[in-house]
């Protein structure tokens, strides 16, 4: 009996799809109660230190986990680097996981910023370090934000959390999909998935991982700061993991060109990379690389390397107005646009 592999079952995608759903819902409840759960645990056994009272406790803290951050950065570009280097994308995945992680670790800002969860911050150590808070060299990702949040704001609604809440689960959502989706098409033996979700993005797995971690960004941000701390949030972790990760999606694609040439080309042809942009706005987005390396995309892992270095430097450039007039002021991004009771 003959299989029709060219078009999915309905009742095996909506099966597939109410999992995903059940799936989505699973996951941003656990994305936030896990850490909430963990770190009410932990705080039982690492109290909080005063900044004020007990600075030399911090000092000395500070001074015993140092090497641990540094180490723990180190691997972790190591992972990236390397993996880039080698055609490991797995590495690099894990790299950018890894530099992801320490977003968790600012849910719980009334905690010292190192004890309990916060313990997950270590390889930011290295940022915290220098005569101004590094961190902040992300915010130009906030624009999105604050292009959606300031109108409402403005009319008196106050939609800070509920975007990030959307965020999350949006991005899940969309991961779940792009999941289920995928394996669907290998069981069915196709080299070039390019049904379902897939037919809007490329790289929608991707696309939902960089939607999700954009909510969790904007929680870390949102956390009340206590004792007039500031929160820099979360935002240079966010930039560079996403980075991280279109640069996976751009060396899949090099792979896949090899495996399955005329059939991904086409593919190619039909759907968006991972955003449907105007050909104009990608074009000016791959001029930087095309004026340094005179190809349209990085395919070797040289490449790779180069491009990557490129736009975290031209979008660090662009977040240096943030850091210069230490804007938004003291206690950052918890609290803009402003106070509301």
């Amino acid at each position: 009996m003959d299989i029709d592999v060219a078009r999915p079952k309905a009742g095996s995608l909506a099966f597939l799809s109410a999992l995903s759903l059940v799936f989505t819902a699973a996951l941003t409840f656990a994305t936030l109660e896990l850490p909430d759960r963990l770190g009410r645990w932990l705080a039982n056994y690492f109290p909080d230190i005063h900044p004020v009272i007990e600075p030399d406790r911090i000092a000395e803290f500070l001074s015993a986990v140092r090497p641990i951050g540094y180490a723990c950065l180190g691997f972790i570009v190591v992972l990236i680097v390397g993996g880039f280097a080698t055609g490991k994308k797995s590495l690099s995945i894990l790299g950018s996981v890894a530099l992801f992680l320490p977003t968790f670790g600012y849910f719980f800002a009334s905690m010292f910023f190192l004890a309990g969860l916060g313990i997950l911050r270590v390889p930011l150590v290295p940022f915290f370090d220098a005569p101004v808070n590094l961190m902040h060299l992300g915010d130009i990702a906030y624009l999105p934000y604050m292009a959606l949040v300031y109108p409402f704001w403005q009319g008196g609604i106050d939609i800070r959390s509920i975007l990030a809440w959307i965020a999350i689960g949006g991005g899940l959502l969309v991961f779940s999909l792009s999941v289920t989706t995928w394996f669907y098409g290998k069981m069915q033996h196709r080299e070039t998935v390019d049904f379902g979700i897939y037919k809007f993005c490329r790289h929608p797995q991707y696309l939902g991982f960089i939607i999700w971690s954009y909510g969790v960004m904007l929680i870390a941000g949102l956390e009340p700061v206590v004792r007039a701390g500031e929160n820099p949030g979360a935002s240079l972790s966010w930039l560079l993991t996403s980075l991280v990760i279109v640069f996976i999606a751009i060396a899949e694609e090099t792979s896949m060109i090899k495996k399955d040439r005329v059939a991904y080309l086409a593919y190619k042809d039909s759907a968006p990379f991972i955003l449907p942009l105007p050909r104009v706005v990608g074009r000016a987005m791959s001029a930087p690389f095309r004026l340094v390396f005179k190809k349209d995309r990085p395919e070797t892992g040289k490449e790779l390397i180069g491009a990557f270095a490129i736009y975290s430097g031209i979008l660090i450039i662009l977040s240096l107005p943030f850091v210069l007039l230490h804007w938004p002021a003291d206690p950052g991004w918890s609290n803009w646009p402003g106070y509301r009771p």
